[in-house]
């Protein structure tokens, strides 16, 4: 098991940073999404023979600059599973904390069954002086069919406030935007196309 989650760890930490960034092409079939009364479209994609990732964000939104992205990744691996995709993240968190001390506070949660695992967090970004983004997200793991074989899917939202905005969004909003998006990932389903021949 110890094994088996250090390449899981491995695998969720440097994935992204091997995927090989496309045009942007719908490689999960799907190119459009509603997630908590938001439209999406498609605005990023990338795969490589493990994983198929896609970023969404609401029109005259980019990936550089957005407030609100919504991403699905979907990692074909064998011996994965929800519980330890998300035990991975939550040790990614607690490194972030202790070395480069930009994620500030986590939670996780499962449903009655342990099939399905959420955490969600904030993290920041800038200095003790002056903060420039904070980044609210929640990510939701679980298991689902690809070509007869389980592959591991995560439903993923950000929303980010810039500069002068944080600070009205911590005191006023985040606490709101937290339960609202946690309960819309929750109930957010999509069936995802993959052609992996």
């Amino acid at each position: 098991m110890k094994r088996i989650f250090c390449i899981l760890f491995s695998l969720l930490i440097f994935a992204t940073a091997t995927v090989v960034a496309q045009e942007v092409e719908d490689v999960l079939g799907v190119s459009k999404l509603k997630f908590n009364g938001t439209k999406y479209q498609l605005g990023w994609s990338a795969h490589n023979s493990l994983q198929y990732m896609q970023e969404y964000f609401p029109k005259g939104q980019v990936p550089e600059s957005y407030t609100d992205m919504f991403t699905i990744s979907v990692t074909l691996a064998p011996n994965m599973i929800a519980k330890t995709a998300c035990e991975a993240k939550v040790a990614e968190l607690a490194q972030r904390k202790e070395i480069q001390k930009d994620v500030w506070n986590w939670a996780v949660s499962h449903n009655e069954d342990g099939s399905e695992w959420i955490v969600d967090f904030i993290c920041c970004q800038g200095n003790a002086e002056k903060l420039d983004i904070v980044e609210f997200d929640v990510h939701r793991y679980r298991m689902i069919d690809v070509d007869g074989f389980p592959a591991l899917q995560l439903l993923f939202y950000s929303h980010r406030v810039y500069g002068d905005d944080i600070m009205p969004f911590m005191k006023e909003k985040l606490a709101d935007l937290r339960v609202e998006s946690v309960a819309a990932l929750i109930k957010f389903d999509v069936d995802c196309q993959i052609k992996t021949k």
